[in-house]
């Protein structure tokens, strides 16, 4: 018997029917899989589910009609590329690493500073960069696809990458090979069918999960001309640490949400609403369950959902100690092999555990993991150990019950998305012991505590973060996370907070930016690749994007621009700035800052003293870095180059510490910068602003990157264009639209995308059409400017 459509549904459905891509954004239990089988059944034409995994995949075979394919990616995977491996993909599975490294020719161990690696752990470092390339949108395997090996410095990581990348490479052209030898897995047929930029044979595909899909599949979805349909919940995005993306936000298509929960009542809607706030989310979920829902305490609840391990072993060991048969989803193997793994370094003795290889005894692996901030993971096994003893947990996991003879499972909240149950009650650590007076709640907590508190269907349990929720403020002030107002951010700072008065402002009035986005899709197809650096293990992005802008300002004949001075003078200044070195040590950067600066001045005025390009990418990507204190009024310890000097520093000694694949990088932009911008050079001084800085700059700070020509530039030094999307292109229309005055007179705006050396462009009619603008621009400029004056007054700004 079909199911009756809710409003919300039947709307997604008839958007659908027009041929539209759509971006359904579904809250939890709010029936999303019913809503895309009624879209599949309100056409004959040709569909294509794409399932998270082979469960649900099969479990929607049996509910969608014959004209829908359901399939999980790697399925589509292996029926085009995959099935000629079958052989040898079941006889390769379990290969030994041992065997591993025979294949691969590493038949000895390798120094990297203090620590030896074996030859069976320099074997797994070689097949994991293998599978990070297999799940990335990369053409080839690269420096950067070495994973966080713990025991190691950036330095040591840096050195591994570069030995390991050519027997990845070797490895990689072995498992293409039909005469292969290396063991053969899933994940590698999913990366051969993508490289080759597959057609999907359907009129329309349905993405499900798209808040957690993996960059491969992204692209692929991306790339499809056919009907685009990406449903999930970005406010569920909790695996972006494995490097999963949310598509769901910058998706180029209408934006319909479904907020009636039939899987639980109003009370519990209340709680999920709460943490949808701290989320930073505007959805808002009704209960509408059959059945009414409570909030209570439970003594034996069906399931407890924990933060991590350690609260959730913790869990285990109470139910244990009551006697209640307990199980813990995902079982206990993983932690009996850390306790095994601890046992031996307590002993003084090696451990093949992949993420405890290098480290020789237990007090090792305690010292790096309280010093490497990176070491997340790492923190959390030695937590556990420490808290319980490896013994305790051996016992602990012994005595565990299997999940189908449990009367209580245990879970940490990754572990139990996706499934629901009738008792639930949320662990207690959420909470720290500090967590006594007001505080915002960090948006990627918020978004787990969320996902914890909606798999419940009739009985809640809140007390482990009713402490936490009583004290949280939610995203509904008009601050930031850290107590920032809203109103007081940068225009990039504003755009992402849906409740900022520019985002608010845009939002009502060029409500469409998901039509520009795909109107700058269609102009990315058929670019090349982004060029970017391969032997770098962990290039900085961000400096990089910092050295290509200065680089081209000085051929547009400017200087790096008022923040980059405003950076040197800020640290030679005595204000205080958060992580600054000692004063003796400022004044010699803000010496160092003022004499690059003076080297790129002359550069630019005297004929005779220009630089070579070498010199001039070492001291723009030096310069990066005094505007990087500038904007964020800190030093980043992590990635500053500057942290590293000393008052006895030199200009030459800090120019010599830039890394080599700096200098390859920019060069291959600037070769791809030499077409699209020779125009723009040989027009007059007048018509060639570089960091334009305009009449509102005063009520939101903005300064854009070029102006030439009447043409307002934002140049984008992306390695996955596809990824621009709503806030890109409210930046730029949010710099257009706070030239209050017309001073620029701009007629077009572009994307420059600097990796592939492609201007896109707009005229200024077509951009704010597209967007959905009801108003012409003098009149939404007037509109912005009392909107930003209301909102800065405490008059709100609807």
């Amino acid at each position: 018997m079909p199911v009756k459509a809710t409003e919300e549904q039947a709307a997604a459905r008839d958007s659908f029917a027009t041929g539209k891509d759509l971006a359904l954004v579904a809250g939890a239990g709010t029936g999303k899989t019913s809503t895309l089988v009624m879209m599949g059944a309100a056409t004959r034409r040709r569909g294509m589910y794409i399932a998270f995994n082979r469960p649900i995949a099969q479990e929607a075979r049996a509910r969608f009609g014959d004209n829908v394919h359901c399939s999980t990616s790697h399925g589509l995977a292996y029926r085009a590329a995959g099935g000629r491996f079958r052989a040898r993909l079941d006889a390769s599975q379990h290969m030994p690493l041992w065997r591993t490294a025979q294949l691969l020719g590493i038949d000895r161990d390798l120094a990297v500073g203090s620590r030896r690696l074996k030859p069976t752990t320099l074997a797994h470092q070689v097949m994991e960069m293998v599978r990070h390339f297999c799940y990335s949108t990369d053409q080839q395997v690269a420096a950067r696809h070495l994973g966080t090996v713990n025991g190691l410095d950036d330095h040591g990581q840096q050195f591994l990458a570069q030995v390991l990348l050519p027997r990845a490479r070797w490895a990689w052209d072995d498992i293409c090979s039909p005469n292969g030898t290396l063991s053969f897995k899933h994940d590698h047929y999913l990366k051969m069918w993508a490289l080759t930029r597959p057609r999907l044979r359907a009129d329309y595909i349905l993405l499900d999960e798209a808040q957690d899909t993996n960059p491969v599949l992204e692209e692929i979805f991306f790339a499809q001309d056919a009907q685009r349909i990406c449903v999930g919940d970005p406010s569920q995005q909790i695996y972006e640490w494995r490097h999963a993306k949310d598509v769901m936000s910058g998706f180029p298509g209408q934006r319909m949400e479904l907020t009636q929960s039939f899987r639980f009542g109003p009370a519990i809607a209340d709680v999920a609403n709460h943490w949808l706030r701290a989320a930073t989310s505007t959805m808002q979920l009704t209960g509408h369950a059959a059945e009414p829902s409570r909030l209570t305490e439970v003594d034996i609840p069906d399931a407890v959902l924990c933060r991590g391990n350690a609260d959730a072993l913790a869990e285990v060991l109470r139910f244990l100690d009551q006697n209640v048969p307990v199980a813990l989803v995902g079982g206990g193997k993983p932690l009996l092999n850390i306790a095994k793994a601890a046992i031996d370094l307590q002993a003084g003795r090696r451990t093949s555990h992949h993420d405890l290889a290098l480290f020789s005894s237990w007090g090792e692996v305690q010292e790096y993991a309280g010093q490497d901030s990176a070491a997340a993971d790492l923190k959390a096994i030695v937590e556990l150990v420490d808290t319980y003893g490896p013994q305790q947990i051996i016992r602990t996991v012994q005595r565990m019950t299997d999940e189908s003879q449990a009367r209580v499972v245990v879970s940490t909240v990754h572990k139990a998305k996706g499934r629901e149950w009738s008792r639930v009650r949320i662990g207690a650590g959420f909470t720290q012991p500090e967590d006594d007076s007001p505080r915002t709640v960090h948006p990627a907590a918020a978004r787990l505590i969320y996902v914890a508190v909606t798999r419940a269907r009739h009985l809640l349990d809140v007390t482990g973060i009713k402490r936490l929720q009583a004290h949280s403020t939610s995203a509904t002030a008009n601050t930031t996370p850290d107590g920032i107002p809203l109103a007081r951010l940068p225009l990039t700072g504003q755009l992402k907070y849906p409740r900022s008065p520019m985002s608010t402002f845009l939002a009502r009035h060029l409500p469409h930016s998901e039509r520009l986005v795909a109107s700058y899709l269609r102009h990315t197809r058929g670019l090349p690749h982004p060029v970017q650096p391969l032997n770098e293990r962990r290039p900085d992005y961000a400096a990089l994007g910092h050295t290509i802008d200065y680089r081209l300002r000085l051929s547009l004949g400017s200087d790096p621009g008022p923040a980059a001075i405003a950076g040197v003078d800020l640290i030679g200044s005595t204000y205080p700035v958060e992580g600054a070195p000692a004063s003796a040590v400022r004044a010699n950067l803000h010496t160092i800052g003022t004499s690059i600066l003076g080297r790129l001045h002359t550069h630019l005025t005297d004929p005779n003293r220009l630089l070579d390009d070498d010199e001039l990418t070492r001291l723009c990507f030096i310069t990066g870095f005094f505007e990087d204190v500038y904007r964020n009024g800190a030093f980043h310890r992590k990635r500053n180059l500057l942290v590293h000097v000393d008052r006895h520093t030199t200009i030459n000694g800090l120019i010599r510490a830039v890394p080599s694949y700096v200098l390859d990088d920019i060069d291959e932009q600037m070769q791809l910068a030499e077409e699209p911008f020779q125009p723009l050079r040989s027009l007059p001084a007048d018509q060639r602003v570089c960091g334009p800085v305009f009449t509102g700059s005063a009520d939101v700070k903005a300064d854009a990157d070029f102006i030439t020509n009447h043409i307002l530039i934002d140049c984008k030094a992306i390695t996955r264009p596809h990824r621009l999307g709503q806030e890109e292109v409210q930046q730029l229309a949010g710099y257009l639209l706070l030239d209050y005055e017309n001073h620029y007179d701009i007629r077009e705006v572009a994307f420059y995308l600097s990796r592939q050396g492609a201007l896109i462009r707009w005229t200024v009619s077509d951009f704010l059409g597209t967007l959905g603008a009801r108003a012409p621009l003098p009149a939404l400029r007037a509109a912005l400017r009392a909107h930003i004056g209301r909102s800065q007054s405490g008059g709100g700004g609807k």
